[in-house]
C-alpha cells in the first residue's frame, strides 16, 4: 500500500464514543492499536505512529479537556471537547505565526549588517583604486 504526501496519525477510531484518554497497545498486522483512555473513556485507536509520541497526544487532549471542565465544571462532555479543541488550536495557530516583534529586529539587524557590508566593500574597492595609483606612480618613476 503506497502512503499519502499526507500522513495521519491516527488511522482510525475503533469505537463509536468520540471522547477521549490512558494507554494499552494491541498489535494487528503492520498498525499498532493504542487504547487510550481520555477523560475517562476508553478508546482504541489504529495509529501509525511512535507509541510514546502517542501517548502524549492523549495526555495533552486530556489535560486540555481537565482544564476546561474545571473552569465550566456544569458543561456537557461535547462542549468541553470543542472548548479544548479551541483552545489547542489557538495555541498551535498562535506558535505558528511569526512574532511581529521578532521580524521587525530581525530585519533592522539584516539592515545592519547590509549597510556594514556596503561600507566594507566601498573601503575595499578604495584601498584597491589607491593601491592601483601608488603601483602607477611608481612605474612610472
Amino acid at each position: 500500500m503506497k502512503k499519502s504526501a499526507r500522513s495521519f496519525i491516527f488511522m482510525d477510531l475503533l469505537c463509536s464514543n468520540p471522547y477521549f484518554f490512558s494507554c494499552q497497545v494491541l498489535m494487528n498486522g503492520d498498525k499498532n492499536i493504542l487504547k487510550v483512555n481520555i477523560f475517562g473513556t476508553d478508546y482504541p485507536l489504529k495509529v501509525n505512529a511512535d507509541v510514546e509520541y502517542v501517548k502524549r497526544v492523549a495526555n495533552y487532549v486530556d489535560r486540555k479537556m481537565r482544564e476546561v471542565q474545571a473552569s465550566k465544571p456544569n458543561r456537557p462532555l461535547h462542549q468541553i471537547a470543542i472548548l479544548a479543541a479551541l483552545n489547542i488550536t489557538d495555541e498551535l495557530l498562535k506558535q505558528n505565526e511569526p512574532d511581529k516583534n521578532s521580524i521587525e529586529e530581525f530585519e533592522k539587524r539584516l539592515q545592519n549588517l547590509t549597510r556594514k557590508l556596503e561600507l566594507g566593500i566601498k573601503e575595499i574597492s578604495e584601498d584597491i583604486i589607491e593601491s592601483k595609483q601608488e603601483s602607477d606612480n611608481h612605474s612610472r618613476e
